[in-house]
């Protein structure tokens, strides 16, 4: 990995998030040979953002406009020096409209492919997807690191775009979902001989190991739900979550994923991998919040208004909310095939499995969420300090 980063420029959207902040971290604190980091703010740049290293350099852009709207001056020089771009800036709400989710997560993605294909060297375009962008899929099939192509979308960006229609956005859980399919199908169709990686990532959890077991962010998808739990007072859950499959990853373990993919030698044009545990391991979403708190299990709605019943105004707010807003992933089994993103296994030393652990079957999902439920009691005492 040290060597197969030394020298390499990167550029990267989204570096203030969750996973772009952890890539990031670790690009800096273990690839100590790699070259210029480039990261694109929106609005205002982290002004304490690794300041001292000079490595790092944040450039003003806008990833729904031509080139990202990066200054030219900034343009010619990434054009000249970049050798990997990670687009991991997304708009994740599961609450706006498909055409806000069309600008912001399927045509920047495809201005990002324009962008990299003008690129001096051959510069891999790594752009992360969700895998609830395979969830109008059948829960009993095995997802594959493929696009699932059929050729319409192109159709479906112009209904969307030009006459502000929804295409067909009922076929999947929400906008966000639908937005990411089709800037797979997008890219796939337009840009079949660029070097592409799209990762779809699944729930991120709290890190495996660095840079601390348990280190999160739970404003997020799944941490979110496992906080309603431990702290929330939520507690009431539809029975079919005991079976469910809501695929997760630590946040170090993706991290890792992304990083050692893009620089595997195998890499060719057009590539899927899943940033996921998989049918290796992965708990049920029900032992998940089992670990997560003391829970109970209704069959229908009349059992589930009476549990809420005993419960306080606000927790029985927040219940109902939890419920309806991860409804879908309680009623499903969605499976990821991995067998692209591990990869990396077969040619990895020790030393660097060490340094930048990727197989999931040496996680321990107990530790993880029981350091999660620390973090969050920490949070918590500190607030209330």
């Amino acid at each position: 990995m040290d060597k197969a980063y030394e020298g390499k420029n990167v550029l990267i959207t989204g570096a203030t998030g969750f996973i772009g902040s952890m890539l990031l971290k670790t690009l800096l604190e273990k690839l100590e040979g790699v070259g210029r980091i480039y990261c694109l703010y929106h609005t205002t740049p982290p002004s304490q953002a690794y300041a001292h290293d000079k490595r790092v350099v944040w450039i003003k852009g806008d990833i729904r406009k031509e080139n990202w709207d990066i200054a030219t001056s900034w343009l010619q020089e990434i054009r000249k020096d970049v050798d990997i771009v990670f687009h991991l800036a997304a708009y994740t709400r599961w609450d706006t409209d498909i055409q806000d989710q069309v600008h912001a997560n399927t045509l920047s993605a495809l201005q990002g492919a324009t962008l990299v294909a003008t690129f001096e060297k051959r510069a891999l375009f790594l752009v992360t997807s969700s895998y609830w962008a395979l969830c109008n899929r059948s829960a009993t099939e095995h997802i594959e690191e493929r696009i699932y192509q059929d050729s319409t979308a192109e159709s479906e960006l112009e209904e969307i775009v030009t006459k502000g229609g929804s295409a067909r956005l009922s076929e999947w859980p929400n906008a966000y979902a639908y937005s990411k399919n089709l800037m797979e199908r997008l890219l796939h169709q337009r840009y079949p001989h660029l070097p592409i990686m799209v990762a779809r990532i699944t729930s991120v959890t709290g890190a495996w190991a660095y840079p601390s077991k348990g280190y999160c962010n739970f404003s997020i998808s799944l941490p979110a739900f496992i906080r309603s739990i431990a702290l929330g007072g939520v507690k009431h859950f539809p029975v079919s979550m005991k079976t469910a499959i809501n695929d997760m990853i630590p946040v170090d373990i993706c991290v890792n994923m992304l990083l050692a993919n893009a620089v595997d030698p195998s890499n060719s044009l057009f590539q899927v991998i899943h940033c996921s545990s998989a049918t290796r391991n992965i708990p049920t979403l029900g032992q998940v919040a089992e670990m997560a708190g003391h829970i109970s299990y209704f069959e229908n709605q009349y059992e589930f208004d009476e549990a809420l019943a005993h419960l306080n105004e606000k927790q029985a707010k927040l219940n109902r909310v939890i419920v309806e807003a991860y409804g879908f992933a309680m009623e499903n089994r969605f499976i990821f095939n991995d067998a692209q993103v591990r990869r990396p296994l077969q040619w990895m030393s020790q030393d660097a499995l060490a340094k930048f652990p990727i197989d999931v079957e040496e996680l321990e999902w107990t530790a993880i969420i029981a350091a999660m439920k620390k973090e969050l009691s920490l949070l918590a005492t500190a607030r209330a300090a």
